[in-house]
């Protein structure tokens, strides 16, 4: 072998779950913190909604559906942030599983008026009560001492920077 191959093989790679690793003060950076955690969360609420076929994003769907009924197609894409073509795929999923239908718009024929079929409002029925445990493990995290409204009230004014 030769010397710049066995140097390569023996060379340790850092692992970055070592005590050892510094993170050159991400740590104490607002950004990055928020990203760990935001892993953490979504991590749960993946685990949470995966007996149900859900993702997160097709969970918020449902919700906003549900809140409001009749709902144009892009008046849900431009709540949830989501592309055009990406909530176009998200319901063409959610209206072939049967959750959701789509429905002629009040005064445009060019737009969808979406509603939740009966088996979409009983599938998302089980994912709240199960997204409810996942909303109170994550409350819980936060600890005794944290309001929860003002880490929201927080969480919202950095939202509002987009």
């Amino acid at each position: 072998m030769s010397k710049s191959r066995t140097s390569a093989a023996t060379r340790e790679v850092a692992d970055p779950d070592s005590p050892g690793v510094a993170l050159g003060g991400l740590d104490a950076q607002i950004g990055f913190v928020l990203r760990l955690a935001q892993v953490a969360v979504f991590k749960d609420l993946i685990e949470a909604l995966r007996p149900f076929g859900l993702r997160p994003t097709d969970f918020s769907v449902l919700l906003v559906i549900e809140a409001t009924p009749g709902l144009k197609q892009q008046a849900v894409g431009e709540a949830l942030s989501i592309q055009r073509p990406n909530l176009v795929t998200i319901i063409d999923q959610l209206e072939g599983r049967g959750l959701v239908k789509r429905g002629a718009a009040p005064g445009d024929r060019r737009s969808y008026a979406l509603a939740l079929t009966p088996d979409g409002e009983k599938l998302l029925a089980q994912a709240k009560a199960a997204h409810l445990e996942h909303a109170d493990r994550v409350t819980a995290a936060l600890g005794d001492d944290m309001d929860k409204h003002m880490v929201l009230e927080a969480l919202s004014r950095i939202a509002g920077m987009a």
